[in-house]
């Protein structure tokens, strides 16, 4: 027997013990880096789960009154809602745009504290819309579509994401509920 034959199973053991660390390490590496992708994931899905929750709906009708003489949609009001739970709405950083269907190039509206006019929508003089609330809006001299024509109204809030409406205008609607 040679007097070398142990140290050849102490060497084994030497080298185990090198791959259990290397191998321990190099997990710790990968399950740390595997954490960091998974927070920010995360991260990403409460934000954008915040981003959607904090737009604004337009809810129920939208009304319109028509302008006696030219026989054009004069007026629009029509209410905007924040759902519980999300974030507040500025009001004076939100821009409304009109479209129609005679006419090409949309309007901007942005907010007024005093009253609707070519340029400005007005929101019964709020400037924040809290959660859970809504808020009649109102544009005015939108020289609109005549009867069997369309408009578009986009509301573009600062956070969340836009909402659009389309609607059409019937046959003999002289003011009331656009349908």
């Amino acid at each position: 027997m040679n007097k070398d034959d142990g140290f050849s199973g102490l060497e084994a053991a030497i080298v185990l013990i090198a791959f259990v660390v290397v191998a321990t390490v190099f997990s710790y590496a990968t399950l740390g880096s595997g954490f960091y992708v998974s927070d920010k994931a995360q991260q990403s899905v409460h934000q954008g789960t915040k981003t959607a929750s904090t737009s604004v709906y337009q809810e129920g009708g939208i009304y319109g009154t028509m302008d006696g003489v030219t026989h054009q949609l004069d007026r629009l009001f029509f209410t905007i809602y924040v759902p519980d739970g999300a974030e507040d709405q500025d009001l004076t950083e939100m821009t409304i745009s009109y479209t129609q269907s005679d006419i090409s190039n949309p309007r901007e509206y942005k907010w007024s504290g005093t009253a609707a006019n070519p340029d400005h929508f007005y929101a019964q003089g709020l400037d924040l819309l809290h959660a859970g609330k809504n808020v009649k809006i109102e544009l005015a001299d939108v020289k609109g579509p005549r009867t069997g024509g369309w408009f578009t109204i986009e509301l573009r809030p600062k956070t969340g994401s836009p909402v659009f409406v389309k609607r059409w205008i019937e046959q003999g609607f002289d003011g009331g509920v656009i349908i």
